[in-house]
């Protein structure tokens, strides 16, 4: 077996657990879910632009990147040879001692002081966060960032005794990320980072970014740096020293940083696996098994955990290494203030939910909603519902009629899509400041007409879009008096912060948004910041709160997410699905994305008779690009095949999506908003596509735009049958 070195990934693993720590190093015999997540995550936040952002300010020239430079050896080696330079930049410089092995984003050596640069999307403000507080305990928020770059500190320095015995390096550890206080002054700075794929030799796709021509040239002029180079050496040397307090508990060892690192890359190196006590964290272990995985033939490290610490038994498990349906962990109850419970419960040797009992939740909360079950009135419908094996919903429905008598007609249900970036899209915006490019808005009127009333899309490059956005929602509410409905708490989050935007601007309708604005939201007392309590007299209805008070299915779990409630109320009765069943949408509910010509259903069976989830029925990416297509060549009288063979020949690949993207999750819309940004802001994309004028990224940003709105247009239609169904039960 070739040799395997603790790199950060594992000591990072190794914190939070030993034994995935084993588990990430025989990759090739246990899958790892949670690579693609971080790969989406990073997408999202712009993780990978930030990095290169970096090697800017850095100053690290491209043939001092050793980021292709792969193994132990050769970037070793390549390293040593550039420190022979009395100054110079690096990324990715490798070091090596002992059996730990760490490639640094950048470092910068001048003469015998080198700058070991870290570098991160998280956010940071450093008007407000500190990294130790005064309990000498390391800021939570920051453990896992200021514990990696102390592990390359020591490893750099121990690195460097041993290469250069003769000379005396002095090491200084810095953290490199977004600075929240900054704004930013470049228009675009997400933008003039573009992200590539490639294919690598496994067949794997690896995203990595590069600058636009141009960028490096703009980024040198004077300009305020939102990408922050904090200095953490004396907070390094602490957490070395173990002299930080939270070390032992952390690392779950008893052990300080140093023998840890020291046990733990032995371990690693050795390929020995300890079993760590089992707690709540377990329950979301990424090292489970998924089809593909087990169609490679990888195994479930999940699986191994639990039947060896917990004693569970083969046929506990389903064929992927998962807790079977009818066991119930207790991971699957609702967790709302349930606070380290869980990890107590695991401790004593309670896994599963029919474990529970009356001492572990009581029967009713202190505090009450005026209607409804209480947060743990809501745990024991769960609980008892799993211990019955019942399978019907759970529907307090004349609490609910007298809730729902409240509502103002006509009803308007309302999704917004959102993102925040680490490099902002715009000017004078800071680091994660909340950018809104979509709404999708449904109408329910008291005869029970629903229509797709309306919607928003600002995907053009360079154009901020949160005042429009409000003028236009503004502009489609203010014509009634009707309730208002969100799902959850993201749309008054958002609407607050575009308020705060709005205070500091120059818009001249600023006072008639604001006022719209305060008017369907609410904001707590926040003592400290001097923001007192307000609440709209159109004050949004939270459906998810309704959800919660009065409704539970066991398809839901624990879970209220509007994705795992829809497939719940469309399998609870006949009602909605011989309705939908029928394809009426686009006809007799009148949709802005889908016509008469070409109605739609909401509800497909599956092959066991199951309603299908309908946001796994939403067109792909290709079959739009089809579409598209199909209707320029008809238009103009050219062959498919040949207007297909010319955007091939013309792909450039600037917009990163595949053709078998599905727009039905909530982070993707984030990463296509990115790719849009990432366009040529001085072309005209909004032009109805046609021969002249289509080439592979005007055809991708058609089609895209229409995944996003249909996208956005289920969610609000998924709330619209919420209501529905309630509705119905209630007469």
């Amino acid at each position: 077996m070739s040799e395997k070195l603790f790199t950060k990934s594992a000591f990072k693993i190794a914190t939070h657990c030993r034994t995935q720590a084993y588990y990430y190093r025989n990759s090739d015999v246990y899958e790892n879910l949670s690579a693609s997540d971080d790969f989406l995550k990073s997408l999202a936040e712009g993780g990978f632009q930030v990095g290169e952002l970096a090697k800017i300010y850095g100053e690290v020239p491209p043939e001092n990147d050793l980021e292709n430079c792969t193994g132990y050896d050769i970037p070793l080696k390549r390293t040593r040879e550039l420190f022979e330079q009395e100054n110079v930049n690096v990324a990715e410089a490798a070091f090596r001692f002992g059996n730990c092995f760490v490639r640094a984003d950048v470092v910068q050596k001048k003469g015998n002081v080198v700058n070991l640069i870290e570098v991160k999307a998280k956010s940071w403000n450093s008007e407000t966060d500190v990294f130790i507080n005064n309990k000498e305990t390391v800021n939570r928020e920051i453990r896992d960032y200021l514990y990696d770059v102390a592990f390359q500190k020591w490893v750099v320095e121990n690195a460097l005794k041993v290469d250069y015995p003769g000379e005396k390096f002095k090491v200084h550890a810095f953290l490199m990320m977004p600075d929240k206080s900054k704004v930013n002054t470049i228009q675009g700075l997400n933008g003039l980072f573009r992200v590539k794929k490639e294919v690598c030799q496994d067949g794997e796709k690896r995203a990595y970014a590069e600058a636009v021509p141009g960028a490096k040239e703009l980024l040198q002029n004077s300009h305020e740096h939102i990408l922050v180079a904090f200095p953490v050496d004396d907070e390094c040397q602490k957490v070395i020293d173990g002299k930080t307090a939270e070390q032992e508990s952390v690392l779950g060892t008893g052990m300080k940083f140093v023998p840890f690192i020291e046990a733990e890359s032995l371990n690693y190196v050795n390929n020995t696996r300890t079993f760590c006590n089992l707690g709540a964290k377990c329950f979301g272990c990424p090292f489970a098994l998924s089809d593909e995985g087990k169609a490679k033939g990888l195994k479930s490290g999940f699986k191994e955990c639990w039947r060896n610490t917990a004693k569970l038994q083969d046929a506990d498990f389903d064929e992927l290494g998962r807790i079977k349906e009818a066991r119930h962990f207790i991971k699957d109850l609702w967790g709302a203030y349930l606070g380290g419970r869980k990890n107590e419960w695991v401790s004593n040797g309670k896994f599963f939910i029919d474990d529970l009992t009356d001492r572990d939740v009581p029967a009713q909360a202190r505090t009450r909603p005026e209607s409804g079950l209480d947060h743990c009135e809501r745990k024991w419908i769960q609980i008892n519902g799993v211990k019955s094996g019942k399978a019907d919903a759970f529907i307090m429905r004349d609490e609910l009629r007298t809730e729902m008598a409240t509502w103002k007609f006509p009803l308007h249900m309302i999704d917004f899509e959102t993102t925040a970036s680490a490099l902002p899209y715009f000017r004078n915006m800071r680091p994660y400041e909340q950018v809104a490019f979509q709404f999708s808005h449904h109408i329910i009127y008291e005869d029970g007409r629903i229509e797709h009333a309306g919607q928003f899309l600002e995907t053009r490059p360079s154009v901020f879009p949160n005042f429009d956005f409000i003028r236009e929602l503004k502009r489609q509410l203010e014509n009634d008096e009707g309730s208002v409905f969100r799902y959850a708490t993201h749309e008054n989050t958002i609407l607050n912060a575009i308020r705060v935007q709005l205070l500091a601007s120059n818009e001249s309708d600023k006072d008639e948004l604001i006022e719209f604005i305060e008017s369907i939201t609410y904001e707590n007392e926040d003592r400290k910041a001097g923001i007192p309590a307000r609440r709209g007299i159109r004050c949004m209805i939270d459906l998810c709160e309704i959800v919660k008070r009065f409704y539970w299915h066991p398809i839901m779990k624990g879970s209220n997410s509007i994705k795992v409630v829809l497939p719940a109320i469309l399998n609870s009765g006949t009602y909605l699905q011989e309705k939908y069943g029928k394809p009426i949408y686009g006809s007799e509910i009148k949709s802005k994305n889908y016509t008469g010509d070409h109605p739609f259903a909401l509800i497909i069976k599956d092959e066991q008779g199951g309603v299908k989830n309908p946001y796994k029925i939403l067109p792909q990416l290709q079959d739009i690009e089809k579409s598209l297509v199909e209707e320029i060549a008809q238009n103009n009288n050219i062959s498919q095949e040949d207007l297909w063979a010319y955007l091939k020949k013309n792909n450039a690949d600037e917009m990163d999506a595949d053709g078998d993207t599905q727009i039905n999750n909530g982070g993707l819309p984030l990463v296509l908003f990115r790719s849009f940004q990432a366009l040529d802001p001085n072309k005209d994309w909004e032009n109805t596509l046609d021969v002249k004028n289509i080439s592979p990224d005007a055809l991708k940003y058609k089609a895209l735009r229409e995944g996003l709105l249909k996208y956005c247009e289920l969610d609000t239609m998924a709330m619209v049958l919420v209501w529905e169904y309630f509705n119905h039960e209630i007469k």
